[in-house]
C-alpha cells in the first residue's frame, strides 16, 4: 500500500493544512478516505490523478470530511478529456444512503456521470471485511458523530489504520491491534481538550495499548501544531510517531 496525506488539517483555514483527506494505492486500485475542502486539488498536488480513483470511504459526514466529493464528482463528468467507464463506488457509514441522498437533492441528478456507480452503506458494527483487490477493509464505530467509523486495511504487508476523527475509545484500540501504521487524529494540545477528539496523550494511549509499530498524526489544529508533537506522544508511546503534512507519503 501507498498511503498520501493529501489533507491534514481541520475546519480551520490554513494553507498549510487542506482538511482531510488520505489516498491508498494498491497497485491495482486506488482508494479515498474522506474528502474535505481541498482535497481534489490536494491530489494534484501529491501527483495523484483525480480521475483515478476507483472507490471512497467516508468516515463520518462533517463538512471537513465530505464537501469535496462534490467538485469531484462534478469533475468526473464534465472535466476529463475521456469520459468515463470505469465505476466508482462509495462507502460510508448509517445512515450513508440519506446523506448522499441529501446531496444529490440538493445538486441535482445531473452532476452524476453515465458510468456505474454503487453506493454501499456501511452499519455501524462490521459484519465481515469487505474483499477488495490486494486488500480487505473492515470497520468499527469511533467516539466522534454517532454514524463515526474507523477503518483497518488489511494487505500483505501488513495492516493500516485511519481512525478519522474520534476521542479515545477500546473499539478504536481493537481495530488499531498489531498495525503497522496507525494515522490518528491528534486534535489539540491535552491541556486545552475537546469533546470528540484526541489529544498527544490520548494518542499514545491508544499506540500503546494497540501495539502498533508506527503513529502518524493528522488532524492537526494550529494549537497543536505549535507543540513539538512528536515528543509529546512519544512520552507514552515507544514506536515512531510522524507528524503528518499535506503530501506525507507512506508505504506499508
Amino acid at each position: 500500500m501507498e498511503i498520501t496525506v493529501v489533507g491534514s488539517g481541520t475546519v480551520v483555514p490554513r494553507l498549510s493544512r487542506r482538511q482531510s483527506c488520505v489516498a491508498v494505492e494498491t497497485g491495482k486500485e486506488t482508494l479515498l478516505f474522506d474528502l474535505g475542502s481541498g482535497a481534489v486539488r490536494g491530489m494534484l498536488h501529491a501527483g495523484l490523478d483525480p480521475f483515478a480513483v476507483d472507490r471512497i470511504f467516508f468516515t463520518h459526514f462533517h463538512p471537513d470530511h465530505t464537501v469535496d466529493i462534490v467538485p469531484l464528482l462534478f469533475a468526473l463528468k464534465y472535466g476529463a478529456d475521456q469520459a468515463r467507464e470505469r465505476p466508482l463506488a462509495l462507502y460510508g457509514p448509517e445512515p450513508f444512503e440519506s446523506f448522499f441522498g441529501s446531496i444529490t437533492g440538493a445538486w441535482g441528478d445531473w452532476m452524476l456521470g453515465d458510468y456505474p456507480m454503487q453506493t454501499h452503506e456501511l452499519p455501524r458494527a462490521c459484519p465481515s471485511p469487505l474483499d477488495l483487490p490486494d486488500l480487505s477493509v473492515s470497520w468499527t464505530p469511533a467516539e466522534h458523530r454517532p454514524e463515526s467509523i474507523a477503518y483497518r486495511l488489511e494487505g500483505q504487508n501488513g495492516a493500516f489504520v485511519y481512525t478519522g476523527d474520534t476521542e479515545y475509545a477500546e473499539r478504536v484500540v481493537e481495530i488499531a491491534r498489531g498495525a503497522h501504521t496507525l494515522l490518528i487524529e491528534c486534535s489539540l494540545p491535552d491541556d486545552t481538550p475537546a469533546p470528540g477528539h484526541l489529544t498527544p496523550s490520548g494518542v499514545a494511549r491508544i499506540a500503546s495499548a494497540a501495539g502498533v509499530q508506527r503513529v502518524v498524526l493528522t488532524h492537526i489544529y494550529p494549537q497543536a501544531d505549535a507543540l513539538d508533537l512528536v515528543q509529546e506522544v512519544g512520552r507514552g508511546f515507544d514506536g515512531e510517531v510522524i507528524v503528518a503534512r499535506d503530501g506525507t507519503l507512506l508505504t506499508v
